[in-house]
């Protein structure tokens, strides 16, 4: 049964790693700013429990010292493209039953 889908928007703040609560099986469709602020455009199913999923963010240049299963996600550009920052998600371990994600 097909189930009806929405983008939701998720701003992102200026820390080394950023903790997301979104519906289990979200899709990350986009990075970009808006209005001075980096957002994830996210496809969701919102009738879907909410998993918490890990990002975290590398400057041009800084040190990478956080574990190697993470998913590039993007690059943006802050503060008069002064500040280029990555955006990597921390990938988890995956059920082998149905595909989803485990907490």
């Amino acid at each position: 049964m097909e189930t009806n889908k929405t983008i939701w928007k998720y701003p992102l703040y200026i820390t080394d790693i950023v903790d997301i609560d979104m519906p289990i099986c979200a899709k990350i469709l986009d990075l970009q700013i808006q209005k001075g602020i980096p957002c994830l455009w996210v496809l969701v199913d919102p009738t879907e429990k909410l998993e918490t999923r890990t990002f975290i963010i590398h400057g041009t240049g800084h040190d990478i010292s956080y574990p190697e299963s993470k998913k590039y996600i993007g690059t943006y550009l802050i503060y008069d493209d002064e500040l280029v920052l990555h955006l990597f998600e921390l990938l988890k371990q995956r059920s082998n039953t149905d595909g989803r994600r485990k907490k």
